[in-house]
């Protein structure tokens, strides 16, 4: 018997997990910056961070020597990104600014001071952490068990992604036979889902060429796969 598939939200509205006077205890000392698309807001090395998301769309992931990456997660508005654990241990990943996004940086001595003594806090880091590791899952499962549309969207967000911190277009520069072959379709199946995405507008083509309009709504294509 196959077992059943429930929807499970993978974002969650950080802040909103707080009391009030948690809320504002954390938000003591916090910076709001506008961070610009393309730009790398955070990778393996520097200071540690913790930042929530008050609007945009932020791509998390792994690169090794080679160049090649791989995607984490896809962050967005009211989740949080960071180290705020009283323990400190270092971030391995790179944080992306896929869309422009307004960005809250939180005092990291505040936050993880409020974490060390308040349970509410901690839980609140951990159902973040909960939320980030399904949706790891997910992006791990869509590439091999999403329907077409879901594989493609995912195929061409991480390349555009990609070629975003290089050219700071979101753009991929292929062929339809090259995507087919890329998600193990047929060029026709490939060519009937890229034409629903340029209908609705969420891409736009040329020979060799598929512009990403509107990343958000590849995003809530893949997340519409149900793990």
């Amino acid at each position: 018997m196959v077992p059943s598939r429930h929807l499970v939200r993978e974002d969650v509205d950080f802040l909103s997990l707080l009391s009030a006077a948690n809320r504002r205890r954390l938000l003591q000392g916090a910076t709001q910056a506008v961070v610009p698309a393309g730009t790398i807001a955070y990778s393996p090395g520097a200071p540690d961070v913790a930042v929530v998301i008050e609007e945009g769309l932020v791509r998390v992931y792994w690169s090794v020597p080679d160049g090649r990456q791989a995607t984490v997660a896809f962050v967005h508005k009211n989740e949080m990104i960071g180290t705020p654990f009283p323990i400190r241990h270092a971030m391995w990943f790179y944080v992306q600014i896929v869309s422009e996004s307004t960005v809250k940086y939180m005092n990291l001595k505040t936050f993880r001071d409020l974490a060390a003594r308040e349970v509410e806090v901690m839980a609140a880091i951990a159902a973040q952490q909960y939320a980030r590791v399904r949706n790891a899952f997910r992006l791990i499962a869509v590439r091999s068990l999403g329907n077409v549309k879901e594989r493609l969207a995912f195929d061409l967000l991480e390349r555009a992604c990609q070629c975003q911190l290089t050219s700071g277009r979101l753009e991929v520069k292929t062929t339809q036979a090259d995507l087919a072959d890329s998600i193990a379709s047929s060029r026709e199946v490939v060519s009937r889902a890229m034409r629903d995405l340029r209908v609705a507008g969420i891409v736009e083509t040329a020979p060799g060429l598929v512009r990403v309009n509107d990343p958000h709504r590849l995003v809530a294509i893949v997340r519409d796969f149900v793990l």
